[in-house]
């Protein structure tokens, strides 16, 4: 019988969980508690609410040491009653906001971004994004975000969320360190894919009966986002060393396996 790396793999994965005892969510706690206090003070009669939302909601956020694109996304949803206002002109108001705040701190940067204003507090980026939320008597209030252009898009924050507790439930719990084992890897290969797009295929996948170690090969062998070469070539490597990995299983070498493994996933 083959030797199992299972337990080896939930144990790399879970090294790279943000764990909320860390040092890095008590920085991001504080700068974010910061952050959303400075911009009710400055905008707050023209914000309906803000939220967290995305891969630090969700759990899936990994630390900087791993992924040095980690950010913590902030949905900003502004007062819409008036008269129509385009994306461009929300954005520009946290735009102002940022400047004013933190563009002269010198532990604070405001970076170039669009459709979001990006801050960077303590080397920890955080995305403000612009919304307007329609509301109807009996119906679900719907949300909309920036289109990257001048337009809106309809967009469900909590969905997701739903989505990935549900699979990860259904699954015996193995969808959340494969997201963060898939990350891991795309972080360290120049981020061939989307983070969320990642995330969303790997939700959308068929576990049953897996545990970590067999959904891992299920997930590198059948991701299904790719379409350029570059993201097919990164494919065929983390495809080419997750079988060099099986075949030392095969052959009861754990060292080796785990070996061929570290080829395409970080130590924490």
């Amino acid at each position: 019988m083959a030797v199992s790396i299972d337990n080896y793999l939930r144990t790399l994965a879970s090294s790279y969980y943000l764990k909320n005892d860390s040092t890095e969510v008590e920085k991001i706690s504080k700068s974010l508690a910061n952050l959303l206090s400075n911009l009710d003070k400055e905008l707050g009669v023209l914000i309906k609410r803000r939220f967290v939302f995305g891969s630090y909601d969700r759990d899936t956020i990994l630390p900087r040491s791993i992924d040095s694109r980690s950010d913590v996304d902030i949905m900003v949803v502004f007062n819409h009653t008036e008269y129509e206002r385009t994306p461009e002109t929300y954005r520009a108001w946290l735009k102002n906001f940022a400047d004013k705040y933190y563009k002269d701190r010198y532990d604070s940067e405001v970076v170039k971004s669009f459709p979001t204003v990006t801050i960077k507090l303590n080397h920890i980026r955080y995305d403000l994004v612009p919304a307007k939320e329609t509301e109807y008597q009996y119906v679900t209030n719907t949300l909309y975000i920036p289109d990257g252009g001048s337009n809106w898009r309809t967009t469900d924050p909590n969905d997701v969320k739903k989505k990935l507790t549900e699979a990860n439930t259904r699954y015996n719990n193995v969808v959340r360190p494969i997201i963060r084992l898939m990350k891991g890897w795309n972080s360290t290969n120049s981020y061939p894919f989307d983070s969320y797009d990642l995330e969303m295929n790997i939700i959308g996948m068929n576990f049953h009966g897996d545990n970590v170690q067999s959904g891992l090969i299920w997930a590198a062998r059948y991701l299904s986002i790719a379409n350029t070469q570059t993201q097919n070539d990164k494919l065929a490597s983390l495809q080419y060393n997750i079988g060099k990995m099986e075949e030392s299983l095969n052959d009861n070498d754990l060292e080796n396996a785990k070996r061929w493994l570290h080829r395409v996933f970080p130590n924490a």
